[in-house]
């Protein structure tokens, strides 16, 4: 049998809503022609400038169709070697692996039979739910229907045990999922999946390196990231207007002693002002802290220039001269 949580009647109505929320979109006439979406579809739910070029597609899957939706930034894998390699990439003992948005299983079907009641899907697209329902191959699988973004900790988050976050990630949604991952109370063994191309690079960036952000730092604290392969438009229906990379992230065998939220207080300030020095940039933290004071040289440089180890230190230099 097929094992699905609800989020409740709210869920639901949220689907429908949905639904007539996509139908007033298609019928705007302010839409620009060619493909390109306006404000009214990026004001949607999980709308974004890298919405699906095409209209809403008909994914064919055998038994009934499945729309992909702007509004949820859905775009289906299709090729069967790339969602085996991304499977994969989990490793054999995690006792816990939650796929985010398995929509019609392309990448499920690999994972389930290998961790059967250890897997965990969750859905927010109701006909999605009802395609995999109706499969053969996830007779007893456990989905539970609702947004990731909203769903509680205890639905997903398993303490003290191996736990993998896999998932083909809606482009709109990748750098809160990232966030999500980081703040959840437990430090997920492996992370690790498909995103737009640049987000994937920017996430396995190094010092120095342009795409080298915010996110790179405060995941890569925790983390050994890297980077693993790029997959092509033509990979998905509909195809999406940029390419993806996939990562593979493992938590490391020493963490950092630091308080995330100083550390993350630290990176988002210095980056706030990317062009400006580190003098300047962090003028408002050491000016409210008179013993948190910058290296010797440090002043100089911008944000990128420093290492995740460099940053580690400021956010304990931060927290002790509270």
């Amino acid at each position: 049998m097929f094992n699905l949580i609800l989020f409740g009647e709210f869920e639901r109505y949220c689907d429908q809503t949905l639904y007539n929320v996509l139908g007033t979109v298609r019928r705007d006439k302010h839409i620009e022609k060619g493909g390109k979406t306006g404000k009214h579809v990026q004001n949607t739910p999980r709308g974004g400038k890298w919405a699906s070029k095409f209209e809403d597609a008909v994914v064919k899957g055998g038994k009934g169709d499945v729309h992909a939706k702007k509004a949820l930034g859905q775009h289906f894998l299709t090729d069967e070697g790339i969602a085996q390699r991304i499977a994969d990439l989990v490793d054999n003992d995690m006792e816990h692996v939650v796929e985010i948005g398995p929509g019609m299983g392309m990448m499920t079907k690999y994972l389930y039979p290998r961790f059967g009641e250890r897997l965990l899907c969750l859905e927010i697209d109701g006909e999605s739910v009802e395609y995999l329902g109706k499969q053969g191959w996830a007779q007893g699988m456990q989905v539970w229907h609702g947004d990731f973004l909203q769903a509680p900790n205890e639905v997903w988050v398993k303490a003290g045990v191996k736990m993998a976050l896999v998932g083909n990630y809606p482009y709109n949604i990748s750098t809160q999922i990232v966030f999500q991952l980081l703040e959840c109370g437990v430090r997920v063994s492996q992370f690790a999946g498909m995103f737009q191309k640049e987000v994937a690079e920017r996430l396995a960036a190094g010092e120095g390196n342009k795409d080298y952000g915010i996110t790179s730092i405060l995941l890569q604290a925790y983390y050994d990231c890297r980077y693993e392969f790029t997959v092509h438009e033509g990979s998905f229906n509909p195809p999406p207007k940029v390419k993806s990379g996939v990562i593979d992230c493992r938590l490391k065998s020493v963490l950092p002693t630091c308080d995330y939220g100083a550390l993350k207080l630290v990176v988002k300030t210095a980056f706030s002002q990317r062009r400006k020095t580190l003098g300047n940039a962090l003028k408002s933290l050491t000016a409210s802290r008179p013993g948190f004071v910058l290296p010797e040289g440090w002043a100089a440089k911008r944000a990128e220039q420093l290492s995740v180890n460099d940053y580690l230190y400021l956010a304990e230099s931060w927290t002790n001269n509270a």
